[in-house]
């Protein structure tokens, strides 16, 4: 064992040492960054609600207004189920979701290698990854299944290159579980991998016949959950995104479809407004641009991209959130592409690294949130108000029915019953249309207030509610963080 091991080139070694450092620096940055209240309801709350309950046998998320299998398909969520049972939480997502994305530097490294012939080429690949600005904000953006796809698909990749059929289809469920949209990334990596098997002569008639059953699977897969899963979990109706982000295209993923081919024109004119042509900057320069020079591969990331660009929602145009999680594969797949492409000009190849590593390192300092930039601002600081926050969330039974404001929502998910404020007097952000089975207030045991996080209109429903007449008795009050408990309600 101790011989095969020596075997290892170094390089192997400084990759496996940079994912296990990414991990340790960002799921550390992440549990300050929820022990300090820096997480939301919207959607850390969301997510440890949902598995917290997937590990109980239910599924209703209270924070959402939907069932957690009508809100998407992630049935990774059932590999967390033995951890949740052992007391698991968000600190334990955020460590989760680091380590995931982190191991993502091994496959980037072992593609690099291989294309370009060099370990060495391989770890500055991994470099390059465990710098990019997207990546190190989704370690931050709370917590999404979705960021789990990132090393399951470059590991497909690879395996799919390999000609290593089982792993690849592995590595391909893996992917495909955490997300429903993940399957059009999918359906497109079969065609490219396909084309790209066409042009190998090593590649068989079945090594052909496998990039197109993985491209066949991706196609069902998106029917059935977006077609008979969700609905069947959410009364019937389709996936709340749909009509929620790309309403203006069509009201089903059909008439979406039959707009953008009908209206090129519209797709044209939202694909080069100022925050898109930023938003493609972001994602490509840390790369050094290299990823056009693999427009092929690149195309696997085209599904989600559209989707970025029609959508209403601005989030998904800015490398800070979740919505980048599906691109980040194809894009390393497309640098790494690209570069094989270029390393055949020798006069290109000496100055290809040293501009890659000079991208990712300025990028990184420019516009990540990681130690060396001058965005480290954005992780939550403790604060003196902190200690009245957790003094008022010790007051609240385990059990009880709460609503509390978004930055507290997160500390009381483990539990049947947890609205996001001012939910359920006020429908906000509740279900598809923010009335689909809103209980009624009577139902609420406690509220939880940071009175810093109600907007003006809510302030005098908090007055009436803990007010001499009103329904809760106020159990804490400092630092503008209320504690009441129903006056019905015994104490525990």
């Amino acid at each position: 064992m101790v011989g095969r091991l020596t075997t290892i080139h170094p390089a192997a070694w400084l990759t496996f040492l940079g994912a296990v450092g990414f991990t340790i620096v960002f799921g550390r940055l992440g549990v300050q960054h929820h022990r300090n209240f820096g997480t939301w309801a919207f959607d850390m709350g969301i997510y440890d609600q949902s598995f917290w309950l997937v590990s109980r046998g239910k599924s209703f998320v209270t924070v959402r207004g939907l069932d957690f299998w009508g809100h998407h398909t992630n049935l990774i969520a059932i590999a967390f189920v033995p951890f949740y049972w052992l007391g698991a939480g968000p600190s334990f997502l955020y460590v989760v979701q680091a380590g995931a994305l982190g191991a993502g530097a091994v496959p980037t490294y072992l593609l690099a290698r291989d294309r370009m012939r060099s370990p060495w080429v391989g770890f500055v690949f991994a470099v390059v990854y465990l710098m990019y600005a997207p990546i190190q904000w989704i370690s931050w953006a709370n917590f999404h299944p979705e960021a789990l796809v990132v090393t399951p698909f470059l590991f497909a990749w690879w395996f799919g290159t390999q000609r290593r059929w089982r792993p690849f289809f592995i590595a391909v469920v893996i992917a495909l579980s955490t997300r429903e949209d993940t399957a059009l990334a999918v359906f497109m990596m079969g065609l490219v991998l396909w084309w790209m098997l066409r042009r190998d002569d090593a590649a068989d008639r079945r090594d052909r016949r496998m990039a197109l059953v993985a491209s066949g699977l991706g196609v069902v897969w998106y029917a059935v959950c977006t077609r008979l899963l969700i609905p069947a979990f959410n009364q019937g109706q389709q996936p709340f995104y749909i009509e929620y982000f790309y309403g203006d295209y069509g009201g089903s993923t059909f008439e979406i479809a039959r707009t953008m081919i009908r209206r090129p024109d519209r797709v044209i004119s939202d694909a080069t407004q100022p925050d898109r042509l930023r938003f493609y900057r972001d994602l490509l320069l840390p790369w050094g641009g290299i990823p056009l020079a693999g427009l092929a591969q690149l195309t696997m990331a085209l599904p989600q991209m559209l989707a970025s660009v029609i959508g209403s929602s601005p989030y998904a145009r800015t490398i800070r959130y979740q919505y980048t999680a599906v691109m980040i594969a194809p894009i390393v797949i497309a640098s790494i592409e690209g570069t094989a492409l270029l390393w055949r000009h020798r006069f290109v190849r000496r100055f290809l690294l040293p501009w890659l590593l000079v991208c990712a390192y300025v990028s990184n300092v420019a516009w990540s949130p990681s130690p060396i930039s001058a965005n480290t601002g954005v992780w939550a600081k403790p604060t003196e108000r902190h200690a009245a926050l957790r003094a008022a969330i010790d007051l609240v039974p385990a059990g009880a029915s709460v609503s509390a404001t978004y930055s507290i929502g997160p500390h009381l998910s483990h539990r049947e019953q947890i609205y996001d404020w001012p939910n359920p007097w006020v429908p906000s952000y509740w279900g598809n249309d923010d009335t689909y089975r809103l209980p009624d207030p009577s139902e609420i045991d406690y509220i939880v207030i940071d009175r810093n996080h109600v907007g003006p209109e809510q302030q005098q429903l908090v007055a009436d509610l803990i007010g001499p007449d009103g329904e809760f008795e106020v159990l804490f009050d400092q630092e503008d963080v209320i504690v009441g408990r129903r006056r019905s309600v015994e104490a525990p």
